[in-house]
């Protein structure tokens, strides 16, 4: 009898191990849904995004007027009060230098409005190694007698002319606030496509 135990035994054994093992199935976790940053602006070649606070506000399209410059971004600080902030980043091709860049955009500004000031302009280098130029501006802003302060961030990705700019009312703000809420702009060299 022990060898017909015996036998069973390892009769049993094989048949176990010769049969497929019990499939699972694995259902794999929905991938997680992207989450779009409000705040955020990115493409090829730059990625910017506003402090918290910040509020974005959406573009129309420009269908009245298929030739109107509209900006890439733009965001708002406090819209609804009277120490307001905004951000306006705007983008359009371009083939020059950074001292072209920089030389036009100062000229822009000036003839912008009667009695613009360019209180200094000077070489920055985004926190990615980007260099560009800032440029803080004084422009009225009209009957109240208020004066707006303007800071440009003017950087040059080799293909486009890229303008981040910082406005509010003069005395509201200071230097520091503008340099902290521009701290996550980085620029790279545009990519360009492969022949």
């Amino acid at each position: 009898m022990p060898d017909l135990f015996a036998s069973v035994v390892l009769a049993s054994l094989v048949a176990a191990l010769a049969s497929p093992a019990p499939v699972e199935t694995v259902v794999p976790a929905p991938a997680p849904t992207p989450t779009v940053d409000s705040l955020a602006y990115n493409d090829p070649g730059m990625h910017f995004r506003a402090p918290d606070g910040w509020k974005r506000i959406q573009l129309t399209d420009a269908a009245n007027d298929p030739n109107a410059k509209l900006p890439a971004a733009v965001f708002t600080y406090h819209g609804d009060r009277t120490d307001a902030r905004t951000i306006v980043i705007t983008i359009e091709p371009y083939s020059g230098t950074l001292e072209g860049l920089e030389v036009s955009k100062e000229s822009e500004l000036r003839s912008s409005a009667d009695g613009t000031f360019v209180d200094r302009k000077s070489k920055i280098v985004l926190g990615n190694g980007m260099p560009g130029y800032a440029i803080k501006v004084s422009q009225p802003s009209g009957p109240a007698g208020h004066q707006l302060r303007r800071y440009d961030y003017v950087i040059f990705d080799l293909a486009r002319s890229i303008d981040v700019a910082y406005i509010g009312r003069y005395g509201d703000f200071e230097d520091r606030d503008v340099e902290a809420a521009l701290a996550s702009l980085s620029v790279v060299v545009y990519p360009r496509p492969r022949r």
